[in-house]
């Protein structure tokens, strides 16, 4: 784990930490307005010396709905195939997606011959979609998406539905977003 995401970690975990310390709070006896007083209008801005959440983040809020979007579009190519299809047609897909970085290793995984002739044999074809579900990790480098995949797959013995999770890592590109890693859910990208 790098420094940079244990010092983001540490300083979320104040934040969550002195949030649940204020929401928490109770004083003994509120005080009673007085009948003379009027209810302050309502107001998205914060109090006075406490900064806005857009300004604790580093990235905007807008810019990490389109990263998870992205997370959930490349994940939904990534478990979307058919026997018809080249490894280099499903690669043309992913690739305009990815960081640099991921591109070698998405490109052995298109042509792993086992899975190839399995996907040939019974003539499999799958359909994805996908969600993303929260936030995983944030750093100022990275974001990392929890995403659920749900997967139809027909074949010549019928049709099954699978669902798996993941958890896609991607990191900031000029103005968008590039996807980094995927890994099981259960494995981490931490």
């Amino acid at each position: 784990m790098t420094g940079r995401r244990i010092a983001a970690r540490t300083v979320a975990a104040v934040l969550v930490a002195g949030c649940a310390a204020c929401t928490s709070w109770q004083p003994r006896q509120a005080p009673r307005p007085s009948h003379a007083a009027s209810n302050p209008p309502a107001t998205s801005a914060p109090a006075e010396g406490t900064p806005a959440l857009d300004a604790l983040l580093p990235f905007s809020p807008s810019r990490l709905q389109a990263a998870a979007v992205l997370a959930g579009r490349f994940t939904a190519s990534w478990d979307s195939w058919s026997w018809r299809q080249s490894p280099a047609a499903w690669l043309t897909r992913l690739l305009p997606m990815t960081a640099a970085e991921l591109r070698p290793a998405l490109a052995q995984a298109a042509g792993t011959p086992g899975v190839l002739a399995q996907r040939d044999a019974t003539r499999q074809a799958a359909t994805a979609t996908a969600a993303a579900e929260r936030i995983r990790d944030l750093t100022p480098g990275s974001v990392t998406v929890a995403v659920t995949v749900r997967q139809v797959i027909t074949s010549t013995s019928g049709t099954t539905q699978a669902m798996a999770s993941f958890a896609v890592t991607l990191t900031p590109r000029a103005t968008g977003w590039a996807i980094w890693d995927l890994e099981p859910a259960s494995a981490g990208n931490s």
